[in-house]
């Protein structure tokens, strides 16, 4: 029979069972809490969510704007020699 393992929520410092966390170590209360901060934050454009949110959101821009303006490299491919037909050189 396995061990019950019991374990503090990271949020709000309670009790419980290690399955009733989720995988970052809150309760339900205190994920849904954090949540709303999130939202919260996202919608008034303002807080370190959004501010994340932004630089993230920069950061793929200017990598789609490099994108846009690199050129493309074409691999270089060996032609092949063809063989003249009639008189060849001999050293």
């Amino acid at each position: 029979m396995k061990p019950v393992v019991k374990k503090k929520c990271r949020g709000c410092g309670r009790v419980f069972l290690r399955k009733d966390l989720n995988r970052k170590g809150y309760c339900s209360e205190c994920a849904m809490r954090r949540m709303l901060n999130v939202w919260k934050s996202l919608h008034d454009k303002k807080g370190y969510w959004y501010e994340k949110w932004m630089t993230g959101m920069l950061r793929w821009a200017k990598k789609l704007e490099q994108e846009k303006h690199k050129k493309k490299k074409h691999k270089t491919v060996k032609k092949k020699t063809r063989r003249r037909k009639g008189k060849v050189k001999r050293t």
